[in-house]
């Protein structure tokens, strides 16, 4: 009799309908700093905490603040200076509202190194050339300027060319179309490996600078608080597991998957850096209210049209984080 009981049971357990799942559309720049979320992604992070993610690939930063001002995408994962380039009005794409995106999440400092095709040897060999970046006002174009500035050459002495996203900028010195541009990783390796020039990195010269964190539309996020807690916590859960040791290999493997074209060396080299290098993640993703603070001098400096940028609590609401965290 219990065990006839005991089949019943197995038998409608197995016929019950799984939970149903929060389904989320998330937007990145395709890299080793996205390594969280492709981990999350595969490792079923997103669905212990009820997520179905979708993770689309952006190819510059306007379409990604477009994607996310639309509504096609919930969540993005980008350089901080784009979010609040757009909150600002200081953005170059069109969009179809006026932008309220707010960080829920950090993620790291980021390692730009500034390489060149291997003819050029010289902050001077660049003069009268043409660099290319993602967007000529957001993202770090910024930080280019800085470091050429710090050089000695000025606003007239080159020109920026919008290309998109760090593979499309590494295709384009590839191409001929730019003789130089700022590169991260997994891509810094490679460029250096085939003998391009590098002419230094963008934290010697700032110090610091937070790069990419997680954003959403501050209206979507309060309505939709569970779901950002949930997913807050499980790219939480996917930073501390990339750096447990233990999981080197395997991090290096899911970072393959998810880049087109890149080597094994180059994904563990990547890897490493991600938990040892001075641009690694954070290990608990806050945010760098330092980096933060670098990023908002920048754009008081050069943004476009000229406004007097607010303080970083502005552009934050880490109640979700906080949450996230048991805090």
């Amino acid at each position: 009799m219990l065990r006839g009981i005991a089949l019943l049971a197995f038998a409608v357990s197995a016929a019950a309908p799984a939970a149903a799942q929060t389904k989320l559309e998330v937007t990145l720049f395709a890299g080793s700093g996205s390594l969280p979320l492709y981990v999350a992604a595969d490792n079923g992070l997103f669905a212990k905490e009820g997520l179905q993610v979708s993770l689309s690939a952006t190819p510059s930063s306007g379409a990604l603040i477009q994607g996310l001002v639309s509504g096609k995408y919930q969540v993005a994962y980008a350089g901080v200076d784009n979010f609040l380039a757009y909150d600002e009005g200081q953005g170059t794409a069109p969009v179809e509202k006026t932008p309220d995106i707010v960080v829920i999440a950090g993620g790291s400092p980021i390692e730009l190194t500034l390489l060149a095709v291997p003819s050029v040897k010289s902050y001077a060999d660049l003069k009268g050339k043409t660099l290319a970046v993602d967007s000529v006002s957001t993202g770090f174009a910024f930080v280019l300027r800085k470091m050429l500035e710090k050089n000695g050459l000025g606003p007239n002495d080159y020109k920026f060319e919008a290309v998109g996203s760090t593979q499309k900028r590494w295709e384009a010195m590839k191409e001929g179309k730019a003789l130089a541009s700022l590169i991260n990783p997994p891509f810094t390796a490679q460029a250096i490996a085939m003998g391009y020039t590098n002419l230094g990195d963008g934290l010697d010269v700032l110090g610091s600078y937070l790069g990419s964190v997680h954003g959403a539309d501050r209206g979507w996020a309060k309505a939709n608080e569970t779901t950002v807690v949930g997913y807050v916590r499980a790219i939480v859960a996917a930073t501390r597991w990339i750096y447990d040791p233990a999981n080197a290999d395997a991090a290096a493997k899911v970072l393959m998957a998810n880049v087109k074209g890149l080597s094994e060396a180059a994904a563990k080299g990547a890897v490493a850096g991600l938990v040892k290098g001075r641009a690694a993640l954070e290990p608990n993703v806050a945010v760098d209210l330092a980096g933060l603070r670098t990023v908002i001098e920048l754009r008081d400096q050069y943004g476009e049209p000229k406004k007097k940028m607010g303080p970083p609590e502005k552009y934050m609401d880490l109640s979700y984080y906080k949450k996230a965290l048991g805090r």
